[in-house]
This record gives C-alpha cells, sequence and structure tokens, in this order.
C-alpha cells in the first residue's frame, strides 16, 4: 500500500471511510527484538495491542491513526514495553504534527470551528491553546511605546485595560484589571519605562495614579474623543427634555429623525438634511441653540493654534446662558478639572488621539461574541499574539555593531489595522 502517512517507524495497512472520519490502519515496522530497559536481559514477544491517535486532516475531513504495536515482556522483572513512536506527542493521543497544526491555527480561529476540522475534542484544542499561551508569555516581547494609548473594555464580566502603541498603531498589552492595584505594579515592571514619552487616555483618574509615578518623562494626553462626545451627550440632554414633553408617538418619532441629525457636523450633512435642520431651528429653538454650542466646543479642537483654542474655549464658557443647557456648564467644569491634560492635545506630535484603541476595543468585543464563553486569557492571547498581525507589527532596527551597525528584528505587537482588515474578511474569529 502507497505511504500515504510519512510517518517514521509505521507502515499504512488499510483504509476506510465512515462517521465522517478518515481511519488509516498502520503497523509498526518491527527491527530486532529489543532487551529490556530495567535489567537488560532479553524480551520475549507478548502479542499485540492497537491504539488510535488523532492525526492531521485529509481531504478536508478529520483523521485517526489505528496503529497495531507489539508487546515485549520480561521473564525475570516481568516488566512489559511497546517500541516508542517518536511522532506521538507526549501529552495527547495525538501526533506532533497535528498538535503543531492546532498551535498554529488556534489563536486564529473558534475552538468549536478547530475541533469540527481535526475531529479533537474542544477541551483537548483549549488546552493546547492554554500551553501554546504560557510559552508565548515567556517568549514573546513588544517594544515599549513612545506614544502609549489606555483604555478600558469591557471584556468577560468585568473591565479590563488595553494599552496600544499609537506611534506604529499596534496592541502592546492588555491587563486583566483596570484597578489602579492592577495597573500600578504593570508599570512599575515595565522594560524601558523612560522610554514613553506620551500617554493618551480618557478622563478616568485612575489611569494617571497609575502611571505617572513610574513613567518620568511622560505626559498626559486626555484623548479629543472623549471630550467633545460629553458636548454630544449635553446636546442629546437636549432632546431628551424635549421629547418627555410629548405624547409616546411624537417621542419615536423625534427620536428617529432627530436624534443623528444633530448629532452631524455641519460639514457631513446633505442639502435635504441642512434644509431638515432649519426646520427643526424653527420649531424647537431650544434644540437648535444647544446644537450651536454643541458646534461652537467642537469648533475648539478644529483650530490649530493651542493659545487660540483656549481663548475659545473661554468664550465658550462665557456665552453659556446661566441656569440653562446643565450638561453644557458640567462639560465646562470638567474641562477645568482637567484643563492642562485637555489643552496637551496641542502640544503632542500630530495631536494624537486614542482612535485605534477604539477601534481595537470594538474587535475585542467582537471575538468574545464570535467565541462565546471564551475566558479572559484566551480572548488576550487572540488579540496580543495573532500571528499576521504580529508579522505586519514587525520592522528591523539596527543596533550598534563592533564595526557596523547590526540588523535585528524587533516587534511591535499586532498592528491594528491589519486585525481590522482580518476581522472584515472573517478571519479574527
Amino acid at each position: 500500500m502507497f505511504d500515504l502517512l510519512n510517518l517514521p517507524g509505521v507502515k499504512p495497512v488499510d483504509l476506510h471511510y465512515g462517521n465522517r472520519v478518515i481511519t488509516v490502519v498502520a503497523e509498526v515496522i518491527e527491527g530486532p527484538i529489543p532487551s529490556c530497559v530495567e535489567c537488560g536481559k532479553p524480551l520475549h514477544r507478548h502479542g499485540r495491542r492497537t491504539n488510535v491517535f488523532a492525526d492531521t486532516p485529509m481531504q478536508m475531513q478529520p483523521v485517526r491513526l489505528e496503529i497495531s504495536r507489539p508487546r515485549y515482556r520480561c521473564a525475570t522483572c516481568a516488566k512489559i514495553s511497546t517500541p516508542d513512536l517518536l511522532f506521538l506527542d507526549e501529552r495527547r493521543r495525538a501526533t506532533k504534527r497535528l498538535v503543531d497544526a492546532v498551535r498554529q491555527r488556534c489563536l486564529g480561529m473558534t475552538f468549536h470551528a478547530l475541533a469540527e476540522q481535526t475531529g479533537v475534542a474542544v477541551n483537548t484544542i483549549k488546552n493546547i491553546a492554554q500551553d501554546l499561551i504560557v510559552e508565548l508569555e515567556k517568549t514573546v516581547r513588544y517594544e515599549t511605546p513612545v506614544i502609549m494609548g489606555i483604555d478600558e473594555v469591557n471584556l468577560a464580566g468585568d473591565y479590563r485595560c488595553v494599552i496600544t502603541n499609537l506611534a506604529t498603531n499596534n496592541v502592546f498589552e492588555m491587563l486583566e484589571f483596570r484597578t489602579q492595584d492592577h495597573m500600578m505594579p504593570f508599570f512599575e515592571k515595565l522594560r524601558d519605562r523612560e522610554k514613553v514619552e506620551w500617554v493618551c487616555t480618557d478622563m478616568w483618574r485612575p489611569f494617571k495614579r497609575s502611571f505617572s509615578p513610574y513613567l518620568p518623562n511622560a505626559k498626559l494626553v486626555i484623548d479629543k474623543f472623549h471630550v467633545v462626545k460629553m458636548a454630544s451627550e449635553a446636546l442629546d440632554d437636549e432632546r431628551k427634555k424635549y421629547q418627555s414633553t410629548l405624547s409616546k408617538n411624537e417621542r419615536v418619532h423625534i427620536k428617529k429623525s432627530i436624534r443623528w441629525l444633530t448629532l452631524k457636523r455641519p460639514g457631513n450633512l446633505t442639502p435635504l438634511e441642512t434644509t431638515a435642520l432649519e426646520v427643526v431651528r424653527q420649531t424647537i429653538p431650544e434644540l437648535g441653540v444647544a446644537y450651536d454650542f454643541k458646534e461652537m466646543f467642537f469648533r475648539i479642537y478644529d483650530d490649530p493654534v493651542k493659545e487660540s483654542a483656549m481663548r475659545a474655549f473661554e468664550a465658550w464658557e462665557n456665552s453659556l446662558p446661566d441656569k440653562e443647557l446643565e450638561k453644557f456648564h458640567s462639560l465646562a467644569k470638567t474641562v477645568h478639572n482637567h484643563y492642562d491634560d485637555i489643552f496637551a492635545y496641542w502640544d503632542s506630535p500630530s495631536q494624537i488621539t486614542n482612535a485605534y484603541t477604539e477601534c481595537l476595543n470594538g474587535l475585542i468585543k467582537m471575538a468574545n461574541r464570535i467565541g462565546r464563553g471564551y475566558s479572559y486569557e484566551i480572548i488576550r492571547a487572540k488579540t496580543l499574539y495573532a500571528k499576521q498581525a504580529r508579522k505586519v507589527g514587525s520592522g528591523v532596527r539596527l543596533l550598534p555593531g563592533a564595526d557596523s551597525q547590526v540588523p535585528t528584528k524587533v516587534e511591535y505587537g499586532p498592528h491594528i489595522p491589519t486585525l481590522i482588515d482580518l476581522a472584515e474578511d472573517g478571519k479574527f474569529d
């Protein structure tokens, strides 16, 4: 029979198909009868034993190897042994090449899909993945970001801390919790922590308290989108107040027709929407006023000069009507509470934002939905060690050598735009 296995020490003697599994019957190629490993005396034949092992799929079908091995018995010490097959995994009833194939794929597809493809139990896939994760934790190191993004994501029942490299748009780390007690030890032990020059995050104070004692050269900039979002929320609060005075049918109509209209920037409105907005101004003048204050606040960030932007904020705040537009007054207070960190946006390189970190959070949530029931550890590994995205996120840096510069490979982490492309292609499972 043609050797379709290409495995050392065995030869296939039969093949059959049933229950959606290809079974290859094989026998061990026998050599001279060995001696006992315990006492060194000659062994004697003691029958045969057949075991079944999982192997890599053939023709997109799971494969099982039904291997018959001779047994030997020592007449002196009564020890029974069988020939070792080096292609078998030491911990599982599977070939090493199948385990390697699972390791290559387990972080790029769902466990259930991989189990169906290989015919291996889901728990076995999970155990192989966990072993791989332990190895990756010990061996993979990403370059410490010069510009760092910090955000949180609600994942597997708790808030997690996500850290990105905003200079290269890569994933850097994911921490199990976003508490100070959990984040501070991470920043304290961070390699090359003096390299971090900028940290972009939201206004949640524990983030700053966690990194500021340990990143001596880092300056905080509050993410632009978290600030302007408060202006949109203030406008939406005015819409809700108006809706509360209407009947149920009128409320549904207003929410569907006005909500998204008023949240758009003027430059993004179609001619029809521009006309509709003018109608809103005439029929609901208080909502038109709120829209103008929202836009005035947005235009602060449109100003390229820091001093001019600071004057624009002051003018915006002074123009707020007393005892009205409560949420806009709250926004002004928030800006004052974080004034230096918010206006540091104009000092930062290329006016950095946390946009890619927010995109990553969406991908993480999607992976959580696709692989419902995954633990935090598995989702973290699928994000941090995505093979294709890691490859794109690598680079070469020249290090000074004795006589010349020596090129060395560096990894910045999985490339977030590549993760997005993989998700759009249905490969970020």
